[in-house]
């Protein structure tokens, strides 16, 4: 814990700066806390970009997986073997699992840099932040810095996801950063065949 707050501490003079750019104290905490989290958005989205590169195989083999047991299924109900296309839907529901809770993992890593901003906002504002004109439901009059942080936060991600989605050299980087390694997924058969049942 000492170890974070000197770390805090040292960071605290280019934290602060944007906070003492307006003269009123209101507009310095908006803006000071829109960069704060616009800093997050960005710092995120580069930690979340060097996962998907680590874990591009893997991403690329589920990717497969789903799509692979998705055509055999549809093979086998075509071909009206309850049997197999139950057995093989089965095994795309795990891909897809495994595939969703590998993404629910890379968005955890986009939101790493949230806990340090939180902890600096509340080691410099946790009995200053803005009063509201009047008391509201759950959060008071006074809210914490996690309720001002976040109400920036949230419209500062969807913004920048947006925006940067129609960057070439950001969406290259994307592509970049998820395309397999070669030889990660296996050539895929020109069709896709249903698994043969037992005889009549």
């Amino acid at each position: 814990m000492d170890t974070l707050h000197a770390a805090l501490a040292w960071l605290d003079p280019f934290l602060i700066a944007p906070y003492r750019l307006p003269g009123n104290a209101l507009i310095g905490f908006v803006l000071g806390t829109a960069v704060l989290a616009l800093w997050c958005v960005a710092l995120g989205s580069g930690l979340s970009l060097c996962a998907t590169r680590l874990n591009r195989r893997r991403l690329a083999e589920l990717r497969h997986g789903m799509e692979h047991h998705h055509k055999l299924s549809e093979a086998a109900l075509r071909a009206g073997d309850k049997e197999s296309y139950k057995a093989v839907n089965s095994q795309a529901h795990d891909a897809f699992g495994h595939y969703f809770s590998l993404g629910g993992a890379m968005f955890c890593v986009s939101i790493i840099p949230l806990p340090f901003a939180l902890a600096w906002m509340d080691m410099r504002f946790a009995v200053a932040t803005p009063e509201l004109p009047w008391e509201a439901p759950l959060i008071g009059q006074q809210p914490s810095t996690l309720f001002w942080f976040l109400l920036l936060y949230i419209p500062l991600r969807i913004t920048y996801a947006n925006v940067m989605s129609r960057i070439g050299w950001f969406t290259r980087l994307q592509a970049w950063a998820a395309t397999p390694p070669p030889g990660a997924i296996p050539d895929a058969a020109p069709e896709a065949t249903a698994p043969s049942g037992p005889a009549a």
